[in-house]
């Protein structure tokens, strides 16, 4: 670059201050999944069978507090890190959104038999929770698993 401005007194092609063209944008992530059209839609299916739709029609369904953008607290945090660092492709849901997913969080509760969030589902069946994705990651076990 150096040679380059000495010979032509300019910057190299490029290589401008404010050129982006070189560096590397951070991938789109998806959206979160919303179970309902609203909180004041009347479902005409169970809440359940939605979920139950959810995790069985999706490879990796993470319900998670907050979004995958914005994880509100630490576990979901810790598991929305682990999935993207493994380069799982996985659909999530934000338990916390009272105006799409209202209800969710009693029923996943009833749905899954885990008292906690986040929750991680595989093929239709839970996984677990950040303490059981942790370990496995821990032992090199998530992106086998995941990936299948």
């Amino acid at each position: 670059m150096e040679e380059y401005i000495k010979v032509s007194g300019k910057v190299p092609p490029g290589n401008e201050s404010g050129n982006a063209t070189w560096t590397r944008q951070q991938p789109k992530k998806k959206p979160d999944l919303r179970l309902t059209p609203g909180r004041h839609v009347q479902l005409t299916v169970p809440l359940e069978e939605l979920v139950d739709k959810l995790v069985k029609e999706n490879k990796v369904v993470a319900f998670i507090k907050g979004s995958r953008r914005a994880p509100l607290c630490g576990f979901s945090q810790k598991v929305i890190g682990i999935l993207e660092n493994e380069g799982v492709d996985y659909e999530s849901v934000n338990v916390l959104d009272e105006d799409y997913n209202y209800g969710l969080r009693e029923t996943l509760k009833k749905y899954s038999n885990w008292p906690t969030f986040p929750q991680i589902f595989l093929n239709g069946e839970l996984v677990g929770g950040c303490d059981i994705l942790t370990s496995m990651f821990e032992k090199g076990e998530v992106a086998g698993l995941f990936k299948k």
